[in-house]
């Protein structure tokens, strides 16, 4: 099997490419023997191999991440995501777990997770109409390598002014909590999911410090995030780097946030990887060997 790197998939916000098999916005390999070929149909064709056997075994021929990155040049609307209980029960899909990785972002930038202070439900639905629900959400200011883990139930937002590297669940279920008041062309409110939302919001998430506590290292990997759904990790690479996947049973994703590297399977394989770019390697690859330029940062995300 090969590394596969596949087609950016742009959209208004999007700064970069997506890994995506959400049903209409599939990417589609660009390499490789399976070139033209669309993720879920690489899925369906190599399965296990692909995947990793648990994966396959639990997700079957669904790929289970979605990633992305976001260029937020204006304050993104309020949201939360229902877990895999109500999407499943609501959409018959996954729920949405996520994070967030801080790519750039300008000074002052903030970003939005969890409130601040309790508030009733039962005022919920008023504070969202008279828009002083704004001032109960819990606004952190962000940098550059800020991560932050975003599960279902939490309220979120993207400040304007920064990149932000995504790592989700599948899912396109999004429920839209709060606007800013901002009209569409028609001069209408735009559409909210109050009500909807009203069961997957946390209520009770209170946090002053969501950021993920890491420490940054050069040539290694450091843990970022790992839960039920993903695991995340950060590798600046600054020299060579064998990266051995024996005791890791699935595919794994690399998001490059800066310079560019060169990756090597076993088979001889190579593959360029620039900023902005993400490739997949399947399963059945247990090592590869990374050359970097001198500012190399990347992502690698799987699922275990």
């Amino acid at each position: 099997m090969e590394i596969l790197k596949f087609s950016p998939i742009f959209k208004p916000t999007l700064w970069g490419s997506e890994t995506s098999a959400v049903k209409g916005s599939e990417s589609v390999a660009i390499n490789g023997i399976d070139k033209g070929l669309t993720l879920p149909e690489i899925v369906s064709r190599y399965g296990a191999d692909f995947l990793g056997q648990k994966n396959f075994d639990k997700f079957g021929k669904d790929f289970p991440l979605l990633i992305k990155f976001i260029d937020a040049r204006q304050d993104l609307s309020i949201q939360v995501h229902p877990d895999d209980a109500l999407s499943a029960k609501r959409h018959g899909k996954m729920g949405k777990n996520e994070m967030w990785y801080v790519v750039d972002a300008d000074r002052g930038s903030q970003l939005i997770a969890g409130f601040r202070q309790k508030i009733e439900t039962s005022d919920y639905a008023q504070k969202v109409a008279d828009g002083s629900i704004e001032d109960d959400l819990n606004k952190v200011n962000v940098g550059e390598g800020d991560c932050f883990y975003i599960p279902a139930g939490r309220v979120h937002g993207i400040g304007a002014g920064m990149v932000i590297a995504e790592i989700q669940q599948t899912s396109d279920v999004t429920y839209r909590i709060y606007d800013y008041l901002r009209r569409d062309r028609d001069g209408n409110l735009r559409e909210l999911h109050t009500e909807l939302a009203l069961e997957a919001i946390n209520f009770q998430d209170i946090t002053n410090d969501p950021k993920v506590v890491y420490t940054e290292s050069r040539d290694t990997v450091v843990s970022l995030v790992e839960c039920p759904f993903f695991t995340t990790n950060e590798l600046k690479l600054t020299k060579p780097f064998r990266r051995d996947y024996s005791g890791i049973d699935s595919f794994r994703i690399y998001m490059c946030l800066s310079g560019q590297c060169c990756f090597l399977s076993p088979e001889g394989q190579g593959i360029f990887l620039h900023e902005g770019e993400s490739i997949v390697v399947p399963a059945a690859i247990k090592e590869v060997n990374i050359l970097p330029d001198e500012n190399a940062k990347l992502l690698e995300s799987y699922v275990e």
